[in-house]
């Protein structure tokens, strides 16, 4: 039965990522062909500003707020750069001035310039294209009714869990290890090992996991292949799991509406776990999570809300321990901000420090 319903699950999986492939190309050359015509058709002459035009401009770069300023073509950085250097040197007294602020240059200026001018507002940022970030493709009624989801981690001898609800508040933060035998294990030994730990979980409205992908033709190490596909295998079992435990009649509808595979770039990119190309730990991270816990319960204005009794939990693990349970966290909380809550500014913080 195990062999059938695992069959059936990767099935199910495949088909969808593949799908998810094809909207993402469809998206990508869409968006490539419509950013080449803007390049190609976008001009802007400072010569024809009239003297109305650029008071227009002096107005509004002198009187609007950073907010404010996010309605015309210009990122939250730069109009937080222009608001501090008019508080620190005052207001501006001509287009040019803005030319001495720091990473203005002429080709952003004149963009700039043109949406006050033309009115053309800076379109919102895009609520976040949930097919982009999660398989399968979720879409806004699915998860109206959300109150609880699940992120689970199966880390190298660790399966750890974190249940939060809408309002980001850490229900159970927990962990189970298993042991590694040191061989390469078959199908019945990682079930018996991986059903008792996959018992343990709580019951949620989503579940999600973080995509196992990579180019395995790239893994080298023999110890390092077979862990990946062990961890890959646990990962499938603990979802079979769940979707029979689920009593759902349609497996296959339980598996595209309660399943959520997080793209693998997607934690790295809204948590800043990139350094150089290299992914780095998680726990500078939970850390900055812990102490915002602590700020948030005074406050009453909780962003993620972790317990005494969880945060001891975690500050008493090893730091490899640490390292394996923060994930599930991560997941967690990455899936309720960016698909329950869109917050598209974690999305974008990464891209905007390099402008």
């Amino acid at each position: 039965m195990w062999n059938r319903m695992l069959t059936r699950f990767f099935s199910t999986i495949i088909k969808t990522q593949r799908v998810q492939r094809k909207i993402y190309k469809d998206w990508t050359l869409s968006a490539t062909a419509i950013f080449k015509t803007s390049m190609c058709t976008d001009t802007f002459d400072m010569n024809l500003l009239s003297p109305e035009d650029k008071k227009k401009i002096l107005q509004i770069i002198n009187n609007k707020t950073t907010e404010d300023l996010l309605q015309y073509s210009i990122t939250k950085k730069r109009a937080q750069t222009l608001e501090s250097y008019r508080e620190n040197n005052g207001p501006f007294e001509s287009l040019d001035d803005l030319l001495q602020v720091q990473n203005m240059n002429n080709r952003w200026i004149y963009n700039f310039y043109k949406s006050i001018i033309y009115g053309k507002k800076r379109k919102k940022p895009k609520k976040i294209m949930s097919g982009l970030v999660i398989t399968p493709r979720s879409t806004e009624n699915n998860h109206k009714n959300i109150n609880t989801v699940l992120g689970i981690y199966i880390g190298h001898d660790i399966i750890s869990w974190s249940l939060l609800n809408r309002n980001c508040e850490v229900l159970q933060w927990s962990y189970k290890s298993f042991p590694q035998k040191g061989k390469k294990e078959d199908i019945l030994s990682l079930l018996q090992t991986t059903l008792p730990i996959a018992k343990e979980l709580p019951k949620a409205d989503r579940y999600i996991m973080q995509e196992t992908g990579g180019d395995t033709g790239h893994i080298k190490n023999t110890k390092f292949y077979q862990n990946f596909i062990q961890r890959y295998i646990i990962g499938a079992i603990i979802l079979s799991h769940l979707t029979i435990d689920s009593k759902f009649n349609d497996t296959t509808e339980f598996v595209a509406n309660n399943i959520c595979i997080l793209r693998q770039c997607v934690l790295r990119k809204i948590y800043e776990l990139v350094v150089d190309n290299e992914t780095i730990s998680t726990q500078y991270m939970v850390q900055k999570l812990l102490q915002e816990s602590d700020e948030l319960i005074k406050t009453k204005e909780p962003k993620v809300l972790i317990g005494t009794e969880l945060r001891n939990m975690y500050n008493t693990q090893s730091s490899i321990c640490q390292e394996q349970i923060g994930w599930s966290l991560l997941i967690a909380l990455a899936f309720v901000e960016l698909v329950l809550h869109k917050r598209t500014d974690m999305v974008l913080r990464e891209a905007s420090k390099k402008l």
